[in-house]
């Protein structure tokens, strides 16, 4: 048993390739017959079949880390390197313009969107489950979706280059420069819809990884006992919500702008360029906090073991992240100062980029007073933290230079802004990554990484970072401009370049020391041992590598550092300690996971997650298909898509037969006075739907907001000769819509009195009604007098009426799907929670078609 005051008596020191020695953890007293039967059902089916049905956590992490790193190699590393190269010395010529220009952007676009989220989401995936005390994720189909999704977007993203058609308009597609008068050919195109494909993998993950941290926790792990890696990865999570679904909507905006002539954002036909900046900063601003957060995260983790002392201002730290959370949004505008806001917006957006350094200051406070009251133990992964400490200090000094507009003014689009970017980037970001690679990778591979290698792969890149990213801010200052790909000799910026391209190869050097540390220790790694760092939190109390189901018996937490304050992982209340021994032998048939109540942490049930599938690689297909289809104007290749990726979510998502009767399920829940629910239970249910409902809600939010922005812009709303929109329909619409609601609730109201008849009738009815409002809908906008390619008006009620169309199809197939269910007997009074899901999507579809068909025959006839 380690010691209160963080196990200073564990081994935490050694040489390189010295084993380290394990300590004592608390008795976790695992059944070991019961282990053997769960690791076997929760184990993934082996070969080329288990790789592409396989949805156990641990294996989906370690896919999105290694091809996260692999993106890392190709063009964060790579395209660098070459644009180094470039700059190192005046009036080169050693690549074209056209060529560094494709270079910048591939190389921005993949490390911003297919390197530093992925690898997050990734070790979130792979961690928490161990680390809150449950057995997996809480939707593991989902889990593979969003790995092959991302996958799949990255390689659509990639293969612009097979075809010579590499987008070159930047990271961030400013229009018109992205639009089909200065970017013709399908360049862009691939870059649109191949990260946006990323982008849902992205968000698929998010909801995945929300509802473990809320529900799937260990019993008596209450919010305030929550790792703070957890609480990291929350408030990431509902970021990455927000934020990618916003982009998502703008990018389909300039798809459709590109593909379809539509005028989002032509000032000649009513539509402002500036649309696509807000929409897209409004995205690309919280992302770097969306990459800062869950490293805050891992350093508040690994720092408080590797200087055995226990956290100073959890509360504070926990604050801070919530705060960052909410202000990040607050300051989208700050990358807008030179586009001509007024000073009364210049003033606020400035402000709240100051503020937000307060939130990040407490936590560093916090650390140092950490640091301050331990004793290090200098291993690699503190070095890191170490060094991130230094360098987004940095970051952080010049960030809030740039966030007064007197100076950003003057700095914008200079080679400043790129040594801040990457100083916080790398230093505050990649830096905690590395770190988490040393501190956790040993638990689920059972060898440490070499020590020497890692103290060569921490020097190598901190000297490297400060060679290549301090002069420019330098040269910025002396009027160097971002992405130029040759300068003038006596411009005297070519020492400044010279230095970063020597540390950008430093730099690389030391990437390739952790590569070879990782094959190193494939190989000839020292075994780890269940926990090496002497460490607190419950992922150290399992084997290592971990069995496939994690914790056979799930531990009682009475601590936020468990394996530092509790004798025993299974002491407790005598009824929860027999609760929790009586999952460890049943049940052993089907997959089983526990939900704990929010807040307190108590048991609320017991709950079957979903095994392994081919429909999430299938959809994921769809998925890739679709966005083909469209870049490719194939009406064929983009209905067969779509039939694809809706058939396939219907069937991993189709409530399956309940894998015992119900009179074994209530047995269990007399005795232990916790509900069994094989049909996924109701608070998954709620969760997993209301996660949905949000970020639909989102999407529907940023196109109404597009199309208000658009009024204020615009003198005449609608344009000179058009029409207002007529009434009628539109009432009659938005009553099938609500009637439609009230129908399904009736449904929902006869199953839970068990009255089958009430059930199909009103899931009948509301699937007719439903159905006849889209309808009436589709009549509607085809009968308007409006040409979507004509002005921003046109394109903007096309796309609202669109999105109506759109979620009211989606309500119908959700209602398809359980009438079919109904159809067969699949729901009783115990067992309905599809149903129940059901009724949440069509309040919320009234709700959306209520705002939506208001504004769009209304505002028209304001002002």
């Amino acid at each position: 048993m380690t010691s209160a005051a963080g196990g200073e008596d564990a081994s935490a020191g050694g040489g390189a390739g010295e084993s380290a020695v394990d300590v004592d953890t608390p008795s976790v007293d695992e059944p070991p017959t019961s282990g053997r039967r769960l690791s076997a059902l929760w184990a993934d089916p082996p070969g080329l079949v288990g790789r592409l049905t396989s949805v156990q956590n641990d294996r989906i992490g370690k896919r999105l880390l290694y091809t996260g790193f692999f993106f890392l190699l190709l063009g964060g590393s790579v395209d660098s390197l070459v644009m180094r190269l470039q700059l190192a010395v005046p009036d080169n010529d050693l690549i074209s313009p056209e060529l560094y220009n494709e270079l910048f952007t591939n190389h921005g676009s993949v490390t911003m969107f297919l390197v530093i989220l992925p690898i997050t989401e990734g070790f979130a995936i792979l961690v928490l489950p161990f680390m809150l005390g449950t057995r997996e994720m809480p939707f593991p189909r989902l889990g593979a979706y969003s790995f092959f999704t991302y996958l799949f977007g990255g390689l659509f993203y990639y293969s612009s280059t097979l075809f010579q058609l590499v987008p070159d308009a930047g990271w961030f597609a400013y229009t018109p420069l992205s639009l089909t008068e200065y970017s013709p050919d399908k360049a862009l195109d691939f870059w649109v819809l191949g990260l946006s494909v990323a982008e849902v993998g992205a968000i698929a993950a998010g909801i995945e990884i929300i509802i473990a941290i809320m529900k799937f926790r260990a019993p008596g792990m209450t919010l305030s006992r929550m790792p703070l890696f957890a609480w990291a990865m929350l408030v990431t999570a509902f970021m990455i919500l927000f934020a990618f679904t916003t982009l998502i909507v703008g990018s389909l905006l300039l798809e459709l702008s590109r593909s379809y002539e539509m005028k989002f954002f032509d000032p000649d036909a009513g539509g402002s360029s500036l649309l696509w900046q807000h929409l897209f900063w409004f995205f690309g601003h919280p992302e770097v906090y969306i990459q800062f957060l869950p490293a805050a995260g891992m350093v508040s983790m690994i720092l408080p073991v590797l200087v055995r002392r226990k956290v100073v201002g959890y509360t504070w730290l926990v604050a801070a992240m919530v705060a960052i959370g909410f202000m990040s949004f607050a300051l989208w505008a700050h990358h807008m100062f030179a586009v001509g806001l007024s000073p009364i917006v210049l003033g606020f957006f400035s402000a709240a980029s100051m503020a937000i350094g307060i939130p990040a200051a407490v936590q560093f406070f916090a650390w140092i007073a950490t640091i301050s009251e331990g004793r290090p133990v200098w291993r690699t992964p503190l070095l890191f933290v170490y060094g991130f400490l230094v360098t987004f200090v940095i970051g952080g000094i010049t960030g809030v230079m740039l966030a007064s507009a007197p100076f950003d003014l003057q700095a914008t689009d200079s080679a400043f802004v790129t040594g801040h970017l990457h100083y916080v980037l790398i230093g505050g970001v990649a830096f905690p990554l590395f770190a988490a690679a040393y501190y956790w990778l040993p638990k689920f591979s059972g060898r440490m990484l070499d020590e020497r290698l890692g103290r060569w792969n921490f020097w190598l890149m901190f000297v490297g970072l400060h060679l290549t990213f301090f002069p420019m801010h330098l040269a910025g200052l002396r009027g160097m401009p971002r992405r130029i790909y040759t300068y003038d000799a006596d411009t005297g910026w070519g020492i400044y370049n010279l230095i970063s391209t020597i540390g950008a190869f430093v730099t690389f050097a030391g990437v390739l020391v952790f590569g070879a540390n990782l094959v190193h220790t494939r190989f000839r790694g020292a075994p780890a041992g269940t926990n090496p760092w002497g460490a607190d939190t419950l992922e150290w109390a399992v084997t290592s590598p971990p069995p496939e189901q994690g914790f056979t018996i799930p531990p009682i937490v009475h601590s936020r550092h468990p394996l530092w304050d509790q004798k025993d992982l299974h002491d407790g209340d005598p009824r929860l300690v027999a609760f929790v021994r009586a999952l460890g032998d049943w049940p052993t048939t089907w997959r089983a996971a526990l939900i704990t109540g929010t807040n307190d942490g108590r048991p609320e049930e017991v709950v079957r997650v979903s095994g392994p599938s081919i429909w999430p690689f299938v959809a994921a297909c769809g998925t890739l298909l679709l966005f083909v289809g469209e870049m490719l104007h194939d009406t064929a290749v983009l209905a067969s898509s779509a039939a694809i990726l809706v058939g396939s979510v219907v069937m991993w998502n189709r409530p399956d037969p309940a894998p015992l009767d119900e009179s074994a399920e209530v047995a269990f829940e007399n005795e232990h006075g916790v509900p069994v629910r094989t049909d996924g239970g109701e608070a998954l249910a709620l969760w997993g739907m209301g996660l949905a409902i949000l970020v639909a809600a989102t999407a529907f939010a940023t196109i109404v907001l597009s199309y208000l922005y658009l009024r204020v812009e615009s003198p005449h709303w609608p344009p000179v000769g058009v029409a207002e929109p007529p009434v009628a329909r539109a009432v009659l619409a938005a009553l099938a819509i609500a009637g439609s609601t009230t129908a399904i609730a009736l449904a929902l109201r006869g199953v839970r009195r068990d009255a089958p008849g009430a059930l199909v009738g009103g899931l009948v009815a509301g699937t007719s009604l439903a159905l006849t409002g889209c309808a009436i809908q589709i009549v509607d906008l085809v009968a308007m007098d409006i040409d979507p390619t004509a002005n921003a008006y046109g394109s903007i009620v096309a796309l609202l009426a669109g999105f109506l169309i759109a979620a009211g199809a989606t309500g119908v197939v959700i209602d398809l799907v359980v009438l079919r269910a109904a159809l067969v007997g699949r729901f009783t009074p115990r067992r309905h929670s599809a149903v129940a899901n059901a009724t949440r999507y069509s309040v919320a579809l009234a709700a959306m078609w209520l705002i939506g068909s208001s504004i769009l025959c209304f505002v028209p006839r304001v002002g």
